[in-house]
């Protein structure tokens, strides 16, 4: 008798021992129980990402019918279902015994989705995931410029040049090989009336991996030239201080310099001419030359010469006939004696 009630008094002392956490722990216990059980069940269709791990070496999935997500159908407590955060549980593929060139079609099986205990898995769709890896290329293209818009009038691009010339593209090789050149986001060089330098980036197929993704880009803005004739110029000589003739008197000029300036250039009456410093009398062939603005010069003359004769004084002054001497008269005397 005496040794049952000292096992009685042992157990007791073990019950009694921390009651109040074993209280605690078979309160939230039951609690836990009433939340998954005693709740009422639903069914909903939840979104759960696919995340692909161990992918081989300079390999790259490239497949066109790639699936990213896959919808799970799920009945459970519908406070269980909305605290479900699939971002944070993945459904993860392992690639690491993938060869490259070759198609899956990997199974999503019930254990790869983690959800609360509870919960039951319905349905996944799609239950295989597609999935073709390629091997990845690294290349060198050339960068090709997309200007938009209108210099100011009387304005030209000189030239365009980006810097870099060519970057480093990576990607699926059957995406590379046909790539010739990656071309500039579109830039704006309306209203330029002088060279400018831009920042631009790189317009960037999908899958492929740009290095660097901008480029700088030299814009060179120079007038615009024309030409323009100018007809009947009269012909100044100048530095000759003898008589003179040049033949023709007249002549045609093509100018060439900026649009605005020869648009409207009015020559000054003396502007064309010719130098005839240093020339003895005589014929001569000399070219015409003209005083232009600035940025300004004769591309053609018609005539391309003109003759130039100058001549001496003394060679074309007229001789002098001097005048003849009167005779002497003499008196005749008449017979009669007297003077006639």
């Amino acid at each position: 008798m005496a040794s049952e009630r000292s096992l009685l008094g042992r157990l007791a002392f073990r019950f009694r021992r921390r009651l109040g956490a074993k209280v605690f722990a078979t309160v939230c216990a039951f609690v836990l129980w009433f939340f998954v059980n005693a709740g009422e069940r639903e069914t909903q269709v939840i979104p759960f990402p696919i995340e692909l791990r161990n992918i081989p070496e300079r390999a790259v999935q490239t497949n066109a019918d790639r699936v990213d997500t896959v919808s799970v159908r799920l009945n459970g407590p519908g406070p269980l279902l909305a605290s479900l955060d699939p971002k944070r549980s993945p459904i993860v593929l392992d690639l690491s015994r993938a060869e490259i060139g070759s198609d899956l079609r990997l199974k999503i099986r019930e254990e790869m989705i983690r959800v609360p205990r509870g919960v039951r898995i319905l349905d996944i769709e799609p239950s295989r995931i597609p999935v073709h890896l390629e091997r990845v290329k690294r290349v060198s293209v050339p960068v090709t410029l997309a200007p938009v818009g209108e210099l100011r009038d009387g304005y030209k691009v000189q030239g365009m040049k980006a810097t870099p010339e060519k970057v480093q593209v990576s990607g699926p090789a059957s995406i590379v090989d046909r790539l010739t050149a990656l071309e500039t986001e579109s830039f704006d060089v309306s209203g330029l009336a002088h060279s400018a330098r831009k920042t631009v980036g790189l317009v960037r197929p999908d899958q492929l991996t740009v290095k660097p993704e901008t480029v700088v880009v030299d814009i060179d803005v120079a007038p615009a030239l024309m030409n323009r004739e100018l007809r009947r110029v009269p012909i100044e000589v100048r530095n000759v201080d003898r008589p003179f003739q040049v033949r023709p008197p007249h002549v045609n000029l093509t100018v060439q310099g900026p649009q605005r300036t020869v648009q409207n250039l009015t020559l000054d009456a003396n502007a064309v001419y010719v130098d005839g410093a240093g020339y003895e009398p005589g014929e001569h062939t000399v070219e015409v030359e003209a005083t232009l603005p600035a940025g300004v010069e004769v591309v053609k003359r018609d005539p391309a010469t003109v003759r130039l004769e100058i001549r001496d004084p003394e060679a074309v002054r007229p001789k002098m006939t001097p005048e003849p001497k009167p005779k002497p008269t003499h008196a005749v005397k008449s017979k009669s004696g007297a003077k006639r």
